[in-house]
């Protein structure tokens, strides 16, 4: 009997600590707070920010119209930003609250100086509830230790930038320019058809500049052969025959490394315009253009 009334005692004992301990319980608590790393030094326009992780248990939450307004001004203190962002977590919902102040106060000697104190109502449960974020206090400094006398004494000079010295600069840039400028002029020399430069416009390189214009008919290619005779008669001063092959190339030792080209052109013209030779027209005249470039470049010396 004894027995069985130690065991209901003891039973009731833990069910009202039980209920004791979930009462006590607060459907409301702040996980963490993170307050602006410096709190000395503070001056006017800074902004200080603000981090606060609540936890706040099923059914209450926190009431939209309950966060601090955006823009409110205490004592010189100025919330200009405000983030929440709400995350369920089981029966409960964590708030993380991001809050930015700026300083607008104003004062001659330093100061202390507080981030505002805010009440949070929670709501949804039986009863309205509250949960209170402490302020923080931070010292203020002026930025001149008096008054505007003072201010105007510790005022110091507009400066102008040390300047830089671009001389190596300009040169290495006209290097370049110059390196381009005459790149340009090789490629053009070496390439183009027209005079567009000194030297450019001799008779092979009009002849060559003829030549291409050309169809493969047989007329062109009698064309073609007289536009390359004319060219080496103008060159050499002379009218040019196979058997003057030489002397041309001791006159003009430019033309030297396109002796066995010369020779064949001379056989093969003999040949087209004084034989019955049966070539290949299209074959020749690509021949043909070959070669008056390639005499084009000796007569410029490439």
């Amino acid at each position: 009997m004894k027995n069985k009334i130690y065991q209901l005692m003891l039973t009731a004992s833990i069910a009202i600590f039980s209920l004791s301990s979930h009462a006590q319980e607060p459907a409301a608590r702040i996980a963490s707070m993170t307050n602006p790393a410096q709190n000395m030094g503070v001056h006017i326009g800074d902004v200080l920010n603000r981090k606060i992780e609540l936890d706040v248990a099923q059914p209450y939450q926190i009431s939209k119209n309950a966060y601090p307004v955006k823009g409110a001004n205490q004592n010189g203190i100025e919330l200009i930003d405000l983030k929440v962002k709400p995350t369920k977590h089981g029966k409960s919902t964590h708030y993380s609250l991001n809050l930015s102040y700026q300083v607008f106060a104003s004062s001659k000697l330093p100061n202390v100086m507080q981030l505002p104190a805010e009440t949070l109502v929670l709501t949804g449960g039986p009863k309205a509830l509250t949960i209170e974020i402490p302020a923080w206090r931070f010292w203020f400094s002026p930025l001149v230790d008096s008054d505007l006398l003072t201010a105007k004494i510790n005022v110091q000079p507009q400066q102008m930038p040390d300047l830089i010295d671009i001389r190596p600069r300009q040169t290495a840039l006209i290097v370049c320019f110059s390196l381009f400028v005459i790149g340009l002029i090789a490629l053009v020399y070496v390439n183009a058809d027209r005079c567009w430069f000194p030297f450019m416009g001799g008779p092979f390189a009009q002849a060559h500049r003829r030549i291409k214009r050309l169809s493969n008919t047989p007329a062109d290619v009698r064309k073609a052969l007289f536009y390359l005779h004319q060219a080496f008669n103008q060159t050499y001063g002379n009218n040019v025959f196979a058997g003057d092959v030489e002397a041309f190339l001791i006159a003009h030792p430019s033309f030297g490394r396109m002796r066995a080209e010369i020779t064949d052109f001379f056989e093969c013209s003999n040949k087209s315009l004084f034989g019955a030779h049966s070539a290949d027209n299209e074959a020749f005249m690509r021949d043909l253009v070959t070669l008056s470039r390639n005499l084009r470049d000796c007569e410029r010396k490439l």
